[in-house]
């Protein structure tokens, strides 16, 4: 297994406009899967944004094959266009969720999708007004939906990781996947401040607070966020 540089690799890597930005979630998300994802995987990136996840796993592990998708034109072929740019060959397709994959089996996914309260995301740097986030108020919509669904598109003994953010109902994501999963475990787990441009958005946050739909906390004047990645096993 190689040693890749994530945020080195983010640097070098071309991002359309108004297509998600890699952040935080994008490099824990690599930091995880990279631990369990093994030679001869098939390994689906859901969501894939501009292909960063995958080009990095690629570098890293070796033999692997890597399926991309995004329900998001530009974004399909900006990771097309990173791949082929990094000479490396991937099947990628554009729709919803499971949508392009019917009859396809996977022995790692990784959710990828937007997990944050669309409240918020729409008022952020990461997506802003370009980027669609249907998430719900609570950020649980698209999550929920992919764990209920994951078990028809893993192999016996596959894994699915998903973020767990705490600008979205955490306990209500993780029950769910509960369900689901013989197995739901916190590999990755990473506090960091709200960026200053999004502080305005205070007085909607402890709205959404008091309503048990996001969590944070609050020190030294500044709000204090939290993103894990949970790895879910049959």
């Amino acid at each position: 297994m190689l040693k890749i540089d994530f945020n080195q690799l983010v640097k070098l890597t071309n991002v359309s406009k108004n297509i998600f930005k890699p952040n935080l979630t994008s490099q824990l998300s690599f930091e995880t899967a990279i631990l369990g994802i093994k030679k001869n995987f098939k390994v689906l990136d859901l969501g894939c944004g501009c292909g960063i996840i995958g080009i990095a796993l690629m570098k890293s592990i070796p033999n692997i094959e890597m399926y991309c998708s995004d329900f998001d034109t530009s974004s399909v072929k900006n990771t097309k266009k990173n791949f082929t740019q990094n000479k490396l060959k991937a099947d990628i397709r554009e729709g919803s969720l499971f949508d392009p994959w019917l009859n396809k089996k996977f022995d790692y996914i990784i959710n990828d999708v937007s997990g944050i309260s669309s409240v918020i995301a729409k008022n952020s740097p990461w997506f802003g007004k370009e980027i669609p986030c249907d998430s719900g108020e609570d950020g649980s919509d698209l999550t929920i939906s992919i764990i209920k669904k994951a078990k028809d598109y893993l192999t016996d003994k596959g894994s699915m990781q998903i973020p767990l953010i705490s600008l979205s109902n955490v306990e209500k994501i993780v029950n769910v996947a509960k369900e689901n999963f013989s197995n739901v475990k916190i590999v990755k787990s990473k506090d960091w401040f709200l960026p200053k441009e999004m502080e305005g958005l205070k007085n909607k946050m402890n709205e959404l607070k008091s309503k048990n739909y996001i969590n944070f906390d609050e020190k030294f004047g500044k709000i204090i966020c939290k993103t894990s990645i949970a790895v879910c096993e049959q």
